[in-house]
């Protein structure tokens, strides 16, 4: 089982959150799958960029994002809206 959610929206960009893969299914693959259709879905459906926020220490889902074609732009201390 996949989750995620689609939050922070506006017409310039959207931010993926909640992330999360039921712990019996974690490597197999359906993180990288999951993410990439949601950000095929966002880049079509929402805005024309799609970012999220990943803690440094998570180095699977680093690694996930990495093969779905995200790249770190910024580095956070916190995270403030």
């Amino acid at each position: 089982m996949f989750k995620a959610e689609v939050g922070v929206v506006s017409r310039h960009a959207c931010q993926v959150q909640g992330v999360w893969v039921a712990p019996e299914r974690r490597g197999e693959g359906l993180a990288a799958a999951g993410m990439a259709e949601v950000v095929r879905a966002c880049l079509q459906r929402v805005a024309p960029v799609v970012s999220l926020y990943v803690n440094i220490y998570n180095r699977p889902a680093l690694a996930t994002y990495d093969r779905v074609g995200f790249s770190r732009v910024g580095t956070f201390a916190t995270v403030l809206f």
